[in-house]
């Protein structure tokens, strides 16, 4: 099984969506070498588990942001406000959840950890930003609105700069994670499996 690129790739796209916005196509990952055998220990598995766990609990919740209310200005800005808000938390739970997993008994796994850390305070940044900007929003003018929602728009679309394939690189690498991150449930999300042929039609 291969890492699928834009299983991380939509973490970084989360304030884009969030927007409104389209991020540009994920790019291939390179190929991957040969997988050596690695024996990964029960605790390995588990640990590798609960931060795939974590990682996808956050992809998760974004499927589940409230909706916006188009009805008028007011509740426009009002709904959007709530969704990023709510990302905001998410991400925040994420880090220090992450934070919270203690030692891996992996060796280099926890500089993996690190750096989805710093991805996730990234994302959590960037959110928190765009959200001073959307309470900033006047919802009584609608030039003052448009320019306002512009101005979070833009706050939101720097999501395009920010990368997580590097800790996804890292993960691959390390042949015990890897090995771990295939045998834990939590990280299924994560792989892709060898593509079945199409019944005919």
């Amino acid at each position: 099984m291969k890492i699928r690129s834009t299983s991380i790739a939509v973490l970084a796209a989360v304030p884009l969506a969030l927007a409104g916005c389209a991020g540009g196509p994920a790019q291939a990952p390179a190929p991957a070498p040969p997988p050596k055998a690695a024996a990964p220990s029960p605790e390995g598995v588990a640990w590798t588990g609960r931060m795939c766990g974590l990682v996808g609990d956050f992809s998760a919740s974004q499927q589940q942001l409230p909706g916006v209310d188009k009805t008028n200005t007011a509740t426009v800005k009002k709904s959007v406000t709530e969704r990023i808000d709510s990302a905001v938390r998410s991400a925040d739970d994420t880090i220090n959840g992450l934070r919270g997993l203690g030692p891996s008994p992996i060796a280099g796994a926890d500089s993996v950890n690190d750096g989805f850390q710093q991805g996730f305070t990234q994302v959590r940044d960037l959110l928190t930003s765009a959200a001073e900007k959307a309470k900033q929003i006047d919802p009584t003018n609608e030039q003052r609105f448009q320019e306002g929602m512009a101005a979070m728009q833009q706050e939101l679309q720097k999501g395009q700069q920010l990368d997580l394939q590097d800790e996804l690189a890292a993960l691959d690498k390390n042949e015990e994670l890897k090995a771990a991150a295939q045998q834990a449930p939590e990280c299924k999300q994560f792989f892709t499996s060898p593509q079945q042929p199409q019944p005919p039609r």
